[in-house]
């Protein structure tokens, strides 16, 4: 799962990596930080994203194996 945060440096806070940490339990993540001219999302739809993904709403699940045999095709075509 790939899941991306716009937000201001100032409006960083505990809530928002205790979240990240709800989301990716028990997975090994990576985490890159970058800064842009421009945030593309507002504080508000960030907490509604968090709190979708709490609820498990617009959400997706499946296995490894489910995802591999949906995309595999897809997934060859951008390494190529």
């Amino acid at each position: 799962m790939i899941t991306t945060y716009h937000l201001y440096a100032d409006n960083l806070n505990i809530s928002i990596i205790k979240s990240i940490k709800e989301a990716f339990k028990g997975k090994t993540i990576e985490i890159i930080v970058s800064d842009t001219t421009d945030a593309e999302i507002t504080t508000d739809e960030l907490i509604a994203r968090i709190n979708n993904i709490k609820n498990n709403v617009n959400t997706v699940s499946f296995t490894e194996e489910e995802f591999f045999t949906k995309y595999r095709k897809e997934i060859a075509d951008a390494t190529n």
